[in-house]
């Protein structure tokens, strides 16, 4: 089971709906003005992330408080946002995104429940610090948004 400030979800509800809108899921009123969890799919979740980060979004732990059967530690998920955002241009900016989680395992280490705790708002705020841009359009599913992506062949 997993959440993260929704409810529950199982692991198989969680790659239904995407890690990210999982992760940025919310039953705050018009959820997050910058991203919205309940619009976005599976794929156009990860289609958005892939193109701010095309370097990559690093996960690692800094910490860890608390041993087996129930783990708590200290995370970072980062990248340089070498590409858009929902219509923001790449801030070329480290973006740094720090939580914690609960991890209760098994006798053979496998995790049964997640809980990770963060503030979503910090987070989609380094992604929407620069101004919108029209040459930065929102991501439309099967539009090519990642500027790698668009290149031409070589004649």
């Amino acid at each position: 089971m997993f959440r993260a400030g929704g409810p529950w979800l199982t692991g198989q509800e969680t790659l239904k709906v995407g890690s990210y809108n999982a992760l940025l899921q919310t039953k705050l009123e018009g959820e997050h003005g910058a991203y919205k969890a309940s619009q976005e799919t599976f794929e156009s979740s990860h289609d958005v992330f892939r193109a701010a980060f095309p370097g990559g979004f690093a996960w690692e732990v800094l910490e860890v408080y608390s041993g087996p059967p129930t783990v708590a530690f200290k995370w970072r998920h980062w990248g340089v946002m070498e590409g858009p955002f929902k219509g923001h241009p790449p801030s070329h900016d480290t973006i740094n995104s720090i939580g914690t989680c609960i991890a209760k395992v098994d006798e053979k280490l496998r995790i049964t429940d997640l809980e990770v705790y963060y503030d979503p708002t910090q987070f989609l705020g380094q992604l929407t610090a620069t101004p919108k841009s029209p040459d930065y359009g929102e991501y439309k599913p099967g539009a090519v948004s990642c500027p790698f992506m668009q290149r031409t062949p070589a004649s």
